[in-house]
């Protein structure tokens, strides 16, 4: 009798295995722009390691990006700031004691949140590596290569977690063979933020310069 009951809950097991919703590639992608498409604001907890192609020096350190559309964010780490409304960009350093202020301009090399994770269906041949459990969470890891042949991004890895349909980590090497990794912790979805995050008030003492 005892062994009739474990092989029924083998059965079990090997069972609910077989019915694991498979997803294609579209299904995740359109799953993902659509979670996106009703994001007004987002924030979340990351912790970020670069190792530079030339150097080879490595770099980890943990922030806060907080994100609204259109193209408004504030992304913040012990060694800097980085605030825009979308027309201006603010750059504070702490250790410095200085604050550069720019216009608001997207460039190859810039990293903007709302492009990185709205554009990817769009600017990326997207193909399914592999899934994989983390925790009670199911995570898909696609792997995106651009669709421009002059995209700063030479290669990225995403992955993306089931049900929340967010990404949850990426890792990304650029056409200077710099890694870049990051993994997000914890995702807050449309908490109302108010535009005023997303201005800087330099602190007293510090030195502005403004390059618009």
């Amino acid at each position: 009798m005892r062994s009739s009951w474990v092989i029924l809950l083998v059965l079990s097991s090997t069972l609910a295995y077989s019915q694991q919703r498979e997803y294609s590639v579209k299904e995740i992608t359109d799953k993902l722009q659509k979670k996106y498409d009703s994001l007004q604001d987002a924030t979340a907890h990351f912790t970020q390691h670069v190792k530079f192609g030339f150097s080879k020096i490595e770099q980890s350190f943990s922030g806060t990006l907080r994100m609204k559309r259109l193209n408004k964010y504030r992304i913040e780490t012990e060694y800097q700031t980085l605030v825009t409304d979308g027309t201006t960009v603010w750059s504070y350093s702490p250790v410095n004691k200085q604050v550069l202020i720019d216009r608001y301009k997207e460039t190859p090399d810039s990293f903007a949140p709302e492009q990185l994770l709205l554009n990817l269906p769009a600017n990326y041949f997207a193909s399914l590596v592999h899934q994989e459990k983390k925790g009670e969470a199911t995570w898909f890891a696609l792997k995106l290569v651009p669709k421009d042949d002059q995209s700063f991004v030479k290669s990225m890895k995403v992955w993306i977690e089931e049900g929340s349909w967010v990404v949850r980590k990426v890792e990304m090497l650029d056409v200077n063979d710099t890694e870049k990794m990051y993994d997000v912790q914890e995702v807050k979805i449309n908490t109302g933020l108010k535009d005023v995050t997303f201005t800087f008030t330099a602190p007293a003492g510090t030195e502005v310069v403004d390059l618009r």
